[in-house]
C-alpha cells in the first residue's frame, strides 16, 4: 500500500479512536473534556483534505495508484444508513472501487 493511502487511512483510524475516547471519557466521569474533542476535529478534518488531494492528485498524474482501496472505507457508511445521516458522504467513497483498473480520467499525451 502506497503511504498516500496510509495516511487516509491512519487519519481515519485515529479520528475513529478519538471519537471513542471521548464518549468513553464523558461516560465514566460525566465532564466534557475538549482534548479528544479537538483530536477528533483535527484527525477529521485531515481525513478529509487527504481524500480530496489524493483523489485530485489521482485523477492529474495518476498518484496513488492504489487509491481504489479507500472503497473499503465505504463500508462504514453502511452503519450511518441506520444511525444518522452524517455517514452518508461515506457511501461516495465505494465509487473509489471503480479507480482499480487504472486513472479514472486518461489524457491523450
Amino acid at each position: 500500500m502506497e503511504k498516500q493511502t496510509k495516511i487516509i487511512y491512519l487519519l481515519f483510524g485515529l479520528s475513529i479512536l478519538s471519537v471513542v475516547l471521548h464518549n468513553a471519557f464523558y461516560g465514566l466521569f460525566q465532564i466534557e473534556e475538549p482534548v479528544f474533542f479537538i483530536l477528533t476535529f483535527v484527525f477529521t478534518l485531515g481525513f478529509i483534505i487527504s481524500v480530496i488531494y489524493n483523489t485530485i492528485t489521482h485523477v492529474k498524474r495518476g498518484e496513488p495508484e492504489d487509491l481504489w482501496k479507500l472503497g473499503w472505507l465505504g463500508l462504514f457508511g453502511l452503519i450511518g444508513f441506520f444511525t444518522s445521516p452524517g455517514f452518508y458522504g461515506l457511501f461516495g467513497l465505494l465509487g473509489f472501487f471503480g479507480a482499480k483498473g487504472g486513472r479514472w480520467i486518461k489524457k491523450d499525451r
